[in-house]
């Protein structure tokens, strides 16, 4: 039982428990063993890890139990080795996915309008509606709020999103021409990106490294969806409706990461929904939907360390214009 507890033992025991957290992890990404769980596939790659820790270190008692004291010391070697080699690859892979970011924030050029119904290399499309500031998505051609909502594409299921050209509602989709297409692919960070697309793309709202892609709705039926294909002009096509996510303008709204007041807007924070309302005079510096009524939104009022100050109503919308940007990332 001595044996057990020697430093090069006890190092052995933590040493396997490390190498193997990182060893488990690796392999729950190489097997995508999170992929298109959302918010959960960081815990579930997290869980492999841990399950592979505890089977190392359990195992690593009966190995110093039973193996000569110098081999123990090799294997340490060994194991110190593989946790350098660990690290370096997840150090690397972070490094490239940040400058996969960066290269995606750089404003790509312009896409010509005219229709064409042959796909284009499209593997450097980025964003067309967003601004400079890093990390937040306020699209420049949101001042009509025309439209239902927005059309999300489950390009983890669906790895191509096939448009029609005005369908016959009453028929199925199996029964339609597909006259273009988007196609989605992997890249070596694992993540999508676009491969092919039609020249005349312009989605609403298009942040790839962030798993958003956002057209805007002009019509929904039972099987399809009419989305705007081209926000510069208003082209719009018919998709399945199965092929992704509808959501409408109040779940929309009460999605994203904060809203604020259009720049030089005159707009309030108001005690009641409705403009001769009081006005609510906190100071904060970010607003967040948590309540949709008809024109009015009722928000919490936060600080700039995101805390609750208080909370309010806004009115989001009059007629078919929209009075408010948002934020989708923080």
């Amino acid at each position: 039982m001595k044996k057990l507890f020697k430093p090069a033992s006890l190092l052995f025991s933590l040493l396997s428990l490390v190498v193997f957290f990182l060893i488990g992890m690796l392999y729950a990404g190489w097997i995508d063993a999170g992929k298109g769980q959302g918010l959960a596939g960081g815990a579930i790659v997290l869980g492999w890890g841990v399950i592979f820790a505890l089977i190392a270190f359990v195992v690593s008692f009966f190995l110093t139990y039973r193996i000569v004291h110098k081999k123990i010391i090799v294997l340490n070697w060994v194991l110190f080795a593989l946790l350098l080699a660990g690290y370096g690859i997840i150090h690397y892979n972070y490094v490239q996915r940040e400058k996969s970011k960066e290269k995606n924030d750089i404003p790509p050029m312009e896409k010509p309008n005219a229709p064409s119904k042959t796909t284009d290399p499209a593997s450097m499309l980025t964003s067309f509606n967003t601004v400079k500031e890093e990390k937040k998505l306020s699209p420049q051609n949101m001042e009509s709020i025309t439209g239902m909502g927005f059309f999300s594409p489950d390009f983890y299921e669906n790895q191509v999103l096939y448009f029609y050209s005005e369908p016959n509602l009453e028929k199925p989709i199996q029964e339609h021409a597909v006259y273009d297409s988007i196609t989605f692919r992997q890249n070596q960070h694992r993540q999508f990106e676009i491969a092919t697309a039609p020249p005349w793309l312009v989605p609403d709202i298009m942040k790839l490294d962030y798993d958003m892609l956002y057209f805007k709705i002009s019509s929904v039926s039972d099987e399809w969806v009419e989305i705007v294909v081209n926000a510069q002009n208003g082209q719009t096509a018919y998709i399945s409706k199965y092929a992704g996510n509808v959501v409408y303008w109040p779940d929309f709204l009460l999605s994203v990461n904060s809203v604020e007041f259009l720049p030089g807007s005159e707009e309030k924070v108001r005690a009641r929904p409705f403009s001769a309302s009081g006005i609510i005079r906190t100071p904060y510096e970010f607003m967040k939907p948590f309540k949709i009524k008809e024109d009015w939104a009722e928000v919490f009022l936060l600080d700039g360390g995101f805390q609750r100050v208080g909370k309010g109503w806004i009115q989001w919308k009059k007629g078919d214009k929209l009075l408010v940007q948002f934020n989708l990332l923080s």
